[in-house]
């Protein structure tokens, strides 16, 4: 059966919760999972490769500074040991802390929240997830480019998710690389954009801060209409939302 609820995608963040009190990954990604194998198969690429790999490598993996790449690369090898969390409580962003992620019950929400993840691909709020670095933009030697991996493993699985439904897409240009184009155009996707008055990308401090008040506005009114969003939707003072189609443009004026 379809679901019936809207879609709304979200970005990870850089930013998560430390350690976990739930079972290890090792446990968690051994479940049947529609995304098992492309899960397992990205987890034994990042532990396998990690050894070769030295720290510049190491450091554009994990998206950190190559003066932090030995703890990167401890986080790293402990990833098949290390507890887990839900994914409401693992990611502290700006964009998740302003959603109020923490304090929902997922089994409650008549919204459909999963967060776009390099590790893990796509996450709902309840699912296990450990703490890791890893960026869409990184490549290894096992498996290649994780971005294009990911396009790959997903098509089927957002086709099916999209489905009959709104998708909600607050993704930032980085992770909306994870749609497969034929897919995407076959579903029912509102698009999200941050920007200037001269078209530009809004500041991405304020970004994050607007974009997690928009995906709060849609977690408590799965009702919501591209159409009535700029009335429906308050982001802060100097945030203006307007709808054309199925594009959302929210204009910072400060």
């Amino acid at each position: 059966m379809t679901d019936a609820r809207p879609l709304l995608l979200l970005p990870p963040s850089k930013g998560k919760a430390a350690g976990g009190d739930g079972p290890v990954y090792a446990d968690v990604v051994a479940r049947e999972h529609v995304l098992g194998d492309a899960r397992r198969e990205v987890l034994d690429a990042v532990t396998g490769d990690l050894s070769g790999l030295d720290d510049v490598a190491v450091a554009r993996l994990a998206g950190v500074g190559v003066a932090k790449a030995a703890d990167a690369r401890s986080l790293l090898a402990e990833l098949p040991r290390a507890r887990t969390l839900p994914a409401h409580r693992r990611y502290t962003g700006i964009v998740h802390g302003n959603a109020g992620l923490a304090e929902l019950d997922p089994t409650t929400l008549e919204v459909d929240v999963r967060i776009v993840s390099a590790f893990l691909g796509l996450v709902a709020l309840d699912e296990p997830v450990p703490d890791y670095r890893v960026e869409f933009g990184a490549t290894l030697p096992s498996i290649g480019g994780i971005g294009p991996l990911w396009r790959a493993r997903l098509a089927g699985h957002l086709a099916h998710l999209g489905e009959g439904r709104r998708v909600w897409d607050l993704l930032p240009a980085e992770h909306r690389r994870v749609w497969d184009r034929g897919v995407r155009a076959a579903l029912d996707v509102v698009e999200v954009a941050f920007v200037r008055p001269d078209g530009r990308p809004a500041n991405a401090a304020r970004t994050k801060v607007a974009k997690g008040r928009f995906a709060a506005a849609v977690i408590s009114r799965p009702a919501l209409q591209p159409r009535t969003v700029a009335r429906g939707v308050d982001l802060g003072e100097g945030w203006q939302v307007s709808a054309t189609g199925s594009v959302v443009t929210a204009t910072y004026h400060g």
